[in-house]
């Protein structure tokens, strides 16, 4: 009987143990789950780091970018993130943002040098600049701005919206912003683009 016992609490450990490392392998194998959708956006706006655009755009991946320059409390005020990310789900759209503003020196010394690169080979909208949308494709960043001859100068506007208490979300700014996803869609579909999701 204490054979028996004895050999049925060594069988139930060794299950418990060999539980336990499965449950480890799972976590694992989740964390490395986690690791790969972090690098695939969902649909809306997407936070994404200086390095990793740079990665992406340096391997010829194809994808939108909103930039601009503002301080934090700015962009808080005047919803801008909230606005986007509204306009891009409305049109079940996947892109990614990066504030300038909260880069340190050594990569707004970078930004700066991309900028200049952008100004000699184009003229008209300057994301880096002006802020606003860019499609990033064939290792270059390019504005459906530009590509329409229009203007859009967002870091301006995030100053003046915040001074006059006026949202992105507003009527007037929120048409300005889906006026702007509809010239990155209609850029999209003019080149003949697939985006690299």
């Amino acid at each position: 009987m204490q054979k028996r016992m004895l050999f049925t609490l060594i069988m139930v450990s060794a299950l418990l143990a060999l539980s336990a490392c499965g449950g480890n392998d799972n976590d694992a194998e989740g964390n490395n789950n986690n690791d790969k959708t972090a690098d695939k956006p969902k649909v809306g706006l997407n936070e994404i780091t200086f390095d990793d655009m740079i990665a992406k755009k340096d391997n010829n991946e194809a994808f939108y970018l909103l930039i601009y320059d503002a301080k934090k409390d700015y962009v808080k005020n005047t919803k801008l993130l909230e606005a986007y990310d509204k306009s891009l789900k409305d049109e079940d759209m996947k892109a990614y943002y990066i504030n300038i503003n909260d880069l340190d020196d050594d990569k707004k010394q970078k930004i700066d040098t991309l900028s200049e690169d952008y100004s000699n080979r184009t003229s008209g909208h300057n994301p880096f600049e002006d802020g606003g949308m860019a499609v990033v494709h064939r290792g270059q960043f390019n504005s459906a701005y530009a590509y329409q001859g229009t203007a859009w100068i967002l870091n301006t506007m995030i100053g003046k919206a915040n001074t006059e208490n006026k949202t992105f979300l507003d009527d007037d700014l929120y048409s300005d912003v889906k006026k702007e996803i509809q010239y990155n869609i209609d850029y999209i579909k003019e080149q003949e683009l697939e985006l690299t999701y």
